[in-house]
């Protein structure tokens, strides 16, 4: 598969648990809102990813630069996991 295809198609898996999270979730609440920004991130291509988090890294720091990478990391991990289960 195609990387750009692949990439769509994570985020799309990615918008869709959100979604469905989102029902059940405390939406005003701190970590809905950290969830969220790390399912952002998650739906970005690599080279979209590393400006993101640099630009997070200058702006607000190392440490929350690094765990929303590793949070968003565990987004993608997941969804690609999901996609490989999936019947084409």
């Amino acid at each position: 598969m195609l990387p750009d295809r692949l990439n769509a198609r994570i985020a799309e898996t990615i918008s869709h648990k959100i979604d469905e999270e989102r029902a059940s979730a405390d939406t005003v609440s701190p970590a809905w809102r950290s969830r969220c920004e790390a399912a952002h991130v998650a739906m970005l291509s690599d080279p979209e990813r590393r400006v993101f988090l640099s630009h997070i890294a200058e702006v607000r720091g190392n440490a929350v630069a690094n765990s929303l990478e590793h949070s968003a990391g565990e987004l993608r991990t997941t969804a690609i996991f999901f996609l490989a289960r999936k019947p084409s």
